[in-house]
């Protein structure tokens, strides 16, 4: 049972918010490859990832999915979309097990209102966008192997929970690639693979080793 208070977007909001608010939210079990929304359509609903992983996409014009995102719960999935009124710009798609909680948005509106839940669906936004330009900047100055490091440093959670070629589609490399040189960060002690699951040993080495 998903509680509406212990959502980070909700933590605020008083008993008779949360109860008008769970009258237009609807919880989903979704099913790893379920489709949460296509390209094009209307944006008529906030969607919170609330557990597992999604994915951002398009398709290309021989029907090859062009990965733009990951996300790890917890996360909103194209709230800016909802804010500007336009239709959903890319599609999105489950890459594992999860829940998500769907919400009418216009109706949300009248809760933003009088509480910080738009606040913080700005914030949200915000963080994408930095997320955005550290990842053009990485890409135009850093060496595969820096970019790597820094990856693992700023993001040593996403880093031990997100798969490999996840973890590659967000650096925009091959997952070839990322796997030859994550031997190489194995061999220096800085991570190590433990039951099929990345773990930082040394998340300090990094420093040391890498410039950034």
């Amino acid at each position: 049972m998903i509680e509406l208070k212990n959502i980070f977007l909700f933590q605020e909001l008083n008993e008779i918010q949360l109860k008008e608010l769970k009258k237009f939210s609807t919880v989903l079990n979704m099913p790893k490859n379920k489709q949460v929304f296509y390209e094009g359509d209307d944006s008529n609903y906030l969607f919170i990832l609330i557990e597992g992983e999604a994915k951002i996409y398009r398709l290309d014009n021989k029907g090859n999915e062009i990965i733009i995102h990951n996300f790890t719960a917890p996360t909103l999935l194209a709230e800016r979309a909802n804010l500007l009124k336009i239709p959903y710009p890319a599609n999105c798609k489950m890459e594992s097990d999860g829940i998500i909680l769907k919400i009418e948005f216009e109706k949300l509106k009248t809760i933003m209102q009088n509480s910080d839940v738009c606040f913080k669906i700005t914030q949200s936004l915000l963080k994408k966008m930095s997320s955005l330009e550290d990842i053009i900047n990485n890409n135009m100055i850093l060496d595969t192997d820096t970019k790597i490091a820094k990856f693992i440093y700023e993001n040593t959670e996403a880093f031990e929970t997100l798969k490999q070629h996840s973890i590659a589609n967000l650096l925009n490399m091959k997952p070839e690639t990322l796997s030859r040189k994550l031997k190489q960060f194995k061999e220096l002690g800085i991570i190590e693979n433990k039951n099929s699951k990345l773990k930082v040993l040394d998340k300090e080495k990094l420093k040391k080793l890498f410039r950034w």
